[in-house]
């Protein structure tokens, strides 16, 4: 089933419509979708605070927070980039002039500040003190359990009280890490509070309370996305959101799709169903169809035999030249399917 997306500002409707499979990266499209509408739907609220993003790569999801904010709000973007001493599990490699030519190519560059540094030296180098304050915090850095709590109580004494922390790869099979870290930081005291999940990406908010109003925030800016309410996770309650086909509407009223955005997803179940039966139908008759040919050759080769026996006996003169022959196409009718 097709999908609107909230409206969104023009260049962020831009980016998502036409950029954002010109950007390499690991990013859903969907979860793209979620992000920038998230940071619209914030913006719209009045929730005040800059938005930051640890793990840049070339800046796929950060455009998604970074793109028509507010003079006011900056975007920051941390990352060790070519310093790849300090990117200990090699989860990503970030290209500093590929991101900034990024930044240029899709109006962000002028709100950006950029870091380069590895996650686990922010505190020292003052980050947490200075005062900067966010209302989007996303995590995609380092995936190493200690990294990854590391990355989350960055997140948490540096959001903003209706802001959001985004995990991403929670639930990657490849970076268990992530999740291993995840479940030690909310069994150490950590307070955020798991609230949406979105494809490759878990959302947190700041509170019991923050999580239910995220909650309703997500519903009602994507009402089809959701798949599943109220799935235990932690000891907390959140809501599961999937991937969709997505139009993308835009200030100017357009609604326009993704580019090169295509899903099983857009086939329906009843479709779905229907081409299942479809399948099943053809593999019947198939298996009939090599029923018939098994009969009919074996049909062949009784039928055959007699006459070949009596050409033999009455004319062995013609029968001898062609023995090969013969030979040759009995072989071929007795050959395995």
């Amino acid at each position: 089933m097709t999908a609107f997306t909230p409206v969104l500002p023009e260049r962020t409707a831009g980016y998502l419509r036409a950029g954002l499979h010109q950007v390499k990266g690991w990013l859903n499209v969907s979860t793209a979708v979620y992000l920038s509408g998230v940071e619209a739907a914030q913006r719209g609220a009045g929730v005040s605070g800059d938005v930051a993003e640890i793990g840049i790569h070339h800046g796929k999801s950060f455009l998604c927070l970074a793109l028509d904010l507010p003079a006011d709000q900056r975007a920051v973007a941390i990352d060790v980039f070519d310093d790849q001493t300090a990117n200990l599990d090699q989860s990503g490699r970030g290209d500093r002039d590929i991101f900034e030519q990024n930044l240029a190519t899709y109006g962000a560059g002028d709100n950006v500040d950029i870091v380069q540094s590895s996650s686990l030296d922010l505190e020292q180098a003052g980050f947490v003190a200075a005062g900067r304050r966010f209302r989007i915090f996303s995590i995609d850095g380092g995936h190493t359990d200690q990294i990854t709590v590391n990355d989350l109580r960055i997140a948490e004494r540096t959001v903003v009280d209706h802001g959001l922390v985004v995990l991403d790869d929670v639930l990657n099979r490849h970076w268990l890490g992530v999740i291993t870290g995840l479940f030690s930081y909310l069994g150490d005291g950590g307070s955020l509070v798991p609230a949406v999940l979105v494809p490759n990406k878990l959302i947190l908010a700041t509170s019991a309370d923050q999580a239910k109003h995220c909650r309703a925030m997500f519903a009602e800016q994507f009402p089809d996305g959701l798949e599943k309410a109220d799935v235990p996770l932690a000891g907390h309650q959140i809501d599961v959101y999937g991937d969709r086909p997505w139009l993308v509407r835009g200030e100017d009223g357009r609604s326009e799709p993704v580019t090169g955005h295509e899903l099983m997803a857009t086939i329906t179940a009843a479709r779905l169903g229907e081409l299942e039966q479809q399948l099943r139908s053809a593999r019947a008759e198939l298996d009939t169809t090599r029923r018939q040919l098994d009969a009919t050759r074996q049909q062949l080769r009784t039928a055959a035999q007699p006459l070949y026996r009596r050409a033999a006996r009455r004319l062995p003169w013609l029968v001898r030249p062609v023995r090969p022959v013969l030979r040759r196409v009995r072989a071929v009718v007795r050959r395995p399917r």
